[in-house]
């Protein structure tokens, strides 16, 4: 049986054009052929009845509220694997308290079996690493804190 091979090319233009747009989500058919690409967290919107609690840990609040419109983050321009370090066993690229300047690499994420490089655009202190090595991150999730 023949592997069957994507044509990246539509994909590589409805994502520039998802971020051009600032759009979340864009879909394209024509004939047989459709491709859809979104980016960041699907979210959904239950009603809570009173019998029902929504409660979350200090630290999943933390996470999840406190850093996304935090002018100090550093935040993931892609979704992929976050490497906090170039290699295994490696000295990490920053630790927290280390002098950042702007353009200086702080991670690599990893995406499609490429690795990308990720510089600050801030300059300061790295205040607080809010990943953890080879975790998953989606897009516009905060990485770091730099004062």
């Amino acid at each position: 049986m023949a592997k069957k091979t994507i044509d990246k090319a539509p994909i590589k233009e409805l994502s520039e054009l998802l971020k051009e747009l600032d759009l979340s989500e864009i879909s394209y058919k024509e004939g047989d052929f459709a491709v859809s690409v979104s980016r960041g967290s699907v979210q959904t919107i239950s009603q809570i009845t009173p019998t029902q609690t929504n409660i979350k840990s200090d630290s999943e609040n933390q996470k999840d509220v406190d850093y996304k419109n935090d002018p100090r983050a550093i935040k993931a321009p892609m979704v992929g694997t976050v490497y906090l370090q170039p290699e295994p066993g490696a000295n990490k690229f920053v630790n927290e308290g280390d002098p950042i300047k702007s353009g200086q690499t702080l991670v690599i994420i990893e995406a499609m079996k490429t690795m990308n490089p990720i510089e600050s655009n801030l300059q300061g202190k790295l205040v607080k690493v809010l990943v953890e090595n080879e975790q998953a991150v989606e897009f516009g999730q905060p990485l770091m804190l730099i004062e």
